[in-house]
């Protein structure tokens, strides 16, 4: 595929970004170590705070490179208001989508427009990879497994087939013109890459599928809005697109995602008297009930398990503690908190250096604690199942005035 006239790239990469800087440069790195070098970046800040906008703005520049473009809102809006500013501002035929926190392969352009002239030349489609999650240096098998099948649904595709591991937003190629067309939905605060594709998939079913690993998907961040959402947030998101979804993929959206960030609640009556509950238990009442006892069993163990903790911490007296551990019970613990005390910071091993937040409070690596920390608080959860010996030898190690503090979870 030859440059267009005018010398005008193929590909206009779009890269939103909030708040990060180390994490972009890497990203941005990925692109220009491309073997297929026909493509503009567009990189839009989404109203980064003056500390972090400086900081991308050097990542940006110190590349030299003019086809790196720097966009930027004055305050922050979203995802889709970053990504919709990229597609607005795109020159390229297609248009590529870049996670700031997510890197490529260096063969990423090149086997996309590969696919491309394999396919019959279209005004809509959409091209898709297998890419890999990387937490810490481990990294998972490459999913989605394999194509969607002509007449699969998307919904289908991402909830039956891969189990919600459908099409990543760091995968996706479409023409800049059918981009133009859908844009993303500015008013959803998440699943707005589901939301682009589902739409998507009502102008077309060109979906072009290569089966390869060609993204990398960093899941050491803790403030991705992914890991923001509730489980109301994504029923409500059923239901603005509840068309779009057939019986299969009502029942495993509902299984794999509501009730997967509704473990830790105790709004049943929310949670199982809606239309799409109503929808699944009509239709095969055994199993639904079956899963909802499980469900059910499951939260309430969880909640005595909630209630020993917070009823340890009332008999210390405590109401200053450190919590180490930014995962699910660690997001339990703060949002069903009580006045009696505080969570001063989160620890974790995957912390940066960057001033970063778990869920408003103050996130840090264990190396970043100190004996004034410790001395602040009455108590330390270790917010683990497994890793409760070692995580206190770690503190005891470093801190002996801990060890009498260490509450495992």
């Amino acid at each position: 595929m030859p440059l267009q006239q005018n010398n005008s790239p193929i590909f206009s990469i779009v890269i939103p970004v909030f708040n990060r800087s180390e994490s972009l440069f890497r990203a941005l790195n990925s692109v220009m170590q491309q073997s297929l070098q026909a493509f503009e970046v567009l990189v839009v800040d989404d109203g980064s705070n003056a500390d972090f906008a400086d900081k991308i703005r050097i990542v940006v520049e110190g590349f030299q490179d003019s086809r790196v473009h720097l966009l930027r809102h004055d305050v922050n809006k979203n995802g889709a208001a970053a990504r919709n500013t990229g597609i607005n501002a795109a020159k390229g035929k297609y248009i590529c989508f870049l996670d700031s926190d997510d890197v490529w392969l260096p063969s990423k352009l090149a086997k996309t427009v590969n696919c491309i002239d394999a396919n019959a030349p279209t005004k809509t489609f959409l091209i898709h990879h297998q890419y890999q999650n990387k937490l810490n240096t481990v990294l998972s098998s490459p999913i989605p497994l394999k194509a969607k099948h002509t007449s699969e649904s998307v919904t289908h595709y991402s909830f039956v087939t891969n189990q919600a591991g459908g099409i990543q937003s760091s995968t996706i190629c479409v023409p800049t013109a059918l981009a133009k067309e859908i844009q993303f939905n500015e008013t959803l605060k998440g699943h707005q890459d589901w939301d682009f594709v589902f739409r998507l998939a009502e102008k077309t079913n060109a979906f072009w599928f290569i089966e390869e690993p060609l993204t990398i998907r960093y899941c050491d961040s803790n403030d991705s809005v992914a890991n923001s959402l509730d489980w109301q947030y994504s029923l409500w998101f059923y239901g603005q697109l509840s068309r779009c979804f057939d019986y299969p993929s009502a029942y495993n959206y509902f299984q794999r995602v509501i009730l997967k960030r509704a473990k830790f609640t105790t709004s049943y009556t929310r949670l199982f008297c809606n239309s799409l509950y109503f929808r699944l238990l009509i239709r095969r009442p055994v199993d639904v009930i079956r899963f909802t006892s499980v469900f059910i069993k499951s939260a309430n163990q969880y909640q005595k398990r909630l209630q020993g903790l917070f009823n340890k911490l009332a008999e210390l007296d405590a109401s200053h503690i450190l919590i180490w551990g930014a995962n699910d019970y660690a997001k339990s613990i703060i949002l069903r908190k009580n006045k009696r005390f505080s969570v001063l910071k989160v620890i974790d091993s995957k912390a940066s250096k960057s001033n970063n937040q778990f869920l408003g409070v103050n996130l840090s690596a264990i190396q970043s604690i100190n004996s004034k920390d410790i001395d602040k608080v009455q108590a330390i959860v270790l917010a683990t199942d497994r890793h409760a010996a070692s995580m206190t030898s770690e503190l005891t190690e470093h801190f002996s005035a801990a060890e009498h503090k260490v509450i495992p979870f």
